[in-house]
Order: C-alpha cells, then sequence, then structure tokens
C-alpha cells in the first residue's frame, strides 16, 4: 500500500492538510497546506521531541496523521534553514572545502601517476640495457676466473691420489672382512701385523683365485664410498629445508658400514690373538670394540677420508662451474632481468589502481560544483536529526496511551519509509 492511500479517512483533517510524498533533499517542493497556525503550530523555545508528544495528543496517536506531520516538520525546518544566513554560508564554505580538497586529492593522484609512469619508462629502459648486455656476453669471449682455475688445480691434485687410496684401502678391507682367513701366519712375534688386514697387497689377485664374483666385490666396493662423497657433495648444494635431513642420514648410514667392517675385522684379529692365549677368553662384542684401538683406525682411515674427499670433490666442481666468468655473469643478468620484469609490473598495476582512484575523484567534484549551484543549501543530518526528536516524542505518547505493538510497528514503519525517502547527496 502506498504512503498516500494511508491518508484517506485520517481522522485529525482540521489539524493537517494532506500532504505529498517525501521527497528528495535537492528538490525545491513545498507542501500545499504545512503546519496549521494557532495551537497546532510548534510553539516558540517547543522543542521537537516535545512538539511530537503534543501533536501525538491532539490526534490520540492516529498513525494517519503520522505522515503529514513528519512532512510538516520536514519542509519547516527546509524554510528555517533557507533563512538561516548563517547556516547557508557555513554550508556553501563547507562545499568550497569540499570541492578543494577532492581537486587536490586529484592533483596529487595525478602526480602519482606521473611519477609511476617516469619509473615504468626507467624499469624499461634499465631491462633493454640488461638484455643487451646479456647478448653480448653470450657472443662474447670466455673469460678465465684465475681463483676458480687455482681451486681447479689443487683440487684435481688432491682428488687423484685420494682416489687411488680409497680403491687400494677398500679393496683390501673388504677381501679381509669378507673373505680373507686370517691364520697362524699373520702373527709375527707373537703379534698380529695389522698391515696385513687393512692393506693386503695381494687381495686382488687371492680375490681372483676365490672366483669371479668375489674379484667383481673387491673391485667395486670402492665405488661404493666413493658414491657416498658424490651424493652428499649434490646434497649440499641442494635448496631447501630437506638436506638437513637426508644429509646426516646418509652420513649415519657410511658411519654404520664403516663400523661393521672394521668389526668384522678387528673380530677376526680378536678371535686368532685369543688362540695363542692360554686361559679363557671373552667372546669379542660392541663393547670391547669400542674400546679397540684398532677399531677406530680402521674408521678413521675410511669414514673420515671420504668425507674429506666429498669436500674436496664439492670444491673441485664448484672451480669447474666458475672456471668461466661468463655463464656466472650471464645467470646473475637474467636474474637481474626477471626481478626488474617484476618490479615493472607491480608498478603497473600501481599505475591502474591510480588512474581509478583519479577517475572516481572527478563525479564527485561534479556533484559538489551541481550542489554549490542551487539556490538553497539543506544541513541534511540536523533534519533528519529533528524528525527522530518529533516521532521519539511521539513514541513517548504511544507507550503512555497504551497502544499495541501492531499500532506501534505501523508508526515505525511509516517514519522509516519517512526518513529513508530524504536523499543525503555526499
Amino acid at each position: 500500500m502506498k504512503l498516500m492511500d494511508k491518508l484517506e479517512g485520517a481522522s485529525v483533517r482540521n489539524l493537517f492538510a494532506t500532504m505529498p510524498d517525501p521527497v528528495d533533499a535537492g528538490a525545491e517542493i513545498a507542501p500545499q497546506n504545512a503546519l496549521q497556525v494557532g495551537t497546532h503550530a510548534r510553539r516558540e523555545g517547543e522543542t521537537y521531541n516535545q512538539y511530537g508528544l503534543r501533536v501525538a495528543g491532539l490526534s490520540e496517536g492516529n498513525p494517519h496523521t503520522l505522515l503529514p506531520c513528519l512532512q510538516s516538520v520536514y519542509f519547516g525546518i527546509r524554510k528555517e534553514q533557507e533563512k538561516d544566513a548563517s547556516l547557508q554560508e557555513e554550508l556553501r564554505n563547507k562545499l568550497n572545502t569540499k570541492k578543494a580538497d577532492l581537486e587536490a586529492e586529484r592533483q596529487n593522484k595525478n602526480a602519482e601517476i606521473e611519477d609511476s609512469q617516469e619509473q615504468q619508462d626507467r624499469l624499461s629502459t634499465e631491462i633493454e640495457e640488461l638484455k643487451e648486455e646479456l647478448a653480448t656476453l653470450r657472443h662474447g669471449t670466455k673469460e678465465r676466473n684465475s681463483k676458480a682455475w687455482i681451486t681447479l688445480i689443487i683440487s684435481s691434485v688432491l682428488l687423484v691420489p685420494f682416489s687411488i687410496y680409497f680403491f687400494i684401502f677398500y679393496s683390501s678391507v673388504g677381501y679381509s672382512a669378507f673373505f680373507k682367513q686370517f691364520g697362524i701366519g699373520n702373527i709375527e712375534n707373537g703379534d698380529f701385523v695389522l698391515s696385513q688386514a687393512i692393506f693386503d697387497s695381494h687381495a686382488i689377485p687371492n680375490a681372483w683365485e676365490d672366483g669371479f664374483a668375489e674379484l667383481m666385490f673387491i673391485l667395486f666396493m670402492p665405488f661404493i664410498f666413493l658414491a657416498f662423497g658424490f651424493v652428499l657433495n649434490r646434497w649440499e648444494r641442494e635448496k631447501g629445508w630437506l638436506k638437513y635431513i637426508k644429509i646426516p642420514a646418509l652420513i649415519a648410514v657410511a658411519f654404520v658400514f664403516d663400523s661393521l667392517l672394521s668389526f668384522e675385522i678387528c673380530k677376526k684379529i680378536y678371535d686368532l690373538n685369543a688362540m695363542m692365549q692360554l686361559g679363557e677368553v671373552p667372546p669379542y662384542s660392541v663393547k670391547l670394540a669400542l674400546e679397540d684401538p684398532t677399531f677406530w683406525i680402521i674408521i678413521c682411515l675410511g669414514f673420515v677420508s671420504y668425507l674429506i674427499w666429498g669436500f674436496v670433490f664439492g670444491f673441485w666442481v664448484k672451480a669447474w662451474e666458475n672456471l668461466d666468468l661468463n655463464p656466472e655473469m650471464r645467470r646473475r643478468m637474467e636474474e637481474r632481468i626477471e626481478d626488474t620484469k617484476k618490479k615493472l609490473e607491480t608498478e603497473r598495476q600501481n599505475c591502474q589502481r591510480l588512474r581509478a582512484e583519479a577517475n572516481a575523484i572527478e563525479p564527485k567534484i561534479k556533484e559538489v560544483e551541481s550542489q554549490m549551484g542551487v539556490s538553497a543549501r539543506y544541513d541534511i543530518a540536523k533534519i533528519k536529526l529533528e524528525l527522530n526528536n518529533f516521532f521519539a516524542g511521539w513514541q513517548t505518547y504511544l507507550a503512555a496511551l497504551g497502544k499495541t505493538s501492531v499500532e506501534k510497528q505501523e508508526a515505525t514503519n511509516l517514519f522509516k519509509q519517512m526518513i529513508e525517502s530524504i536523499k543525503v547527496v555526499d
């Protein structure tokens, strides 16, 4: 049902004349008949809360009279504000200030856009210069890195004898641990000759005599530990947290493997020496191994050595990669180009955002200019405040009169429709 339909049959026609629907705040529409003069008009010094309470009493809280009352109050406040020269000047100054602020904001946005465009031009130029330098590096002559060359020579000198040492050591240790049988002939002056267990010059010929499989086992065992050193180096060069788990695990596996080889050799030596003892000798155990210097000597000769080999191999690989300065310089140049492209894209997005913000200011300026062109301006916030005060007085009377919740809700709905019809232009 429309608001005007609710006015039909109003019981207080002598109090208020029928009013038009609520209108926009900027429209120049006057009521056909505002509040009647006399006792029904707002009295001098009377607040709108008191006024609403009195008028509600005159109409006995009839909801059909609420809308014309609210409209009369609305147009009455408008007339008051039209006649208030100081308020009109204040509102005019506010509009001027708001327009100046918006124009200043637009100017700042335009300045930021210009700076962003200059930044984009600078980054674009930088990218082109870096691409030209990269092309020169790709087609230029190789430039040797003297420091890397020296490191490569030293690490090569160390790796060759280290690799030969590994082959001799682990072929001998592997044969002693898995195939060699220690006997009385290995004892000189009542003690076992340790060097025969660690460095056996006949390990390969003896393995050949034992069989082809034994020979292959002895020949390939050194490569297991060389592979440990190689994998250690590759994992050390990886990025990410996972390498901090894999590297300790690899070292632990290698240490356990070396420990088993050392334990097996030391056990054979211990058992051989035990045969020469007259009394009862306890069996060889882990505790005895940990207290046996031979056990730790064999581990140090193997385990520590291939850790060092892995580090030296890492130096060799890095020196080889850095021997030619051009690839490293190209890599760094490519990284700089990618970083600069990312900065350029970020600056472009920032410029688009600034343009959108600057374009959004223009309609606001035109809106303010349209408000500045009207003959009278209104303080909409104050109008709504007094309407609220008026309705608060009306509600006070409804509560005192004991009206039902349905009647109270009907009055509230009419008031809300009236308030929502008043447009506030920012």
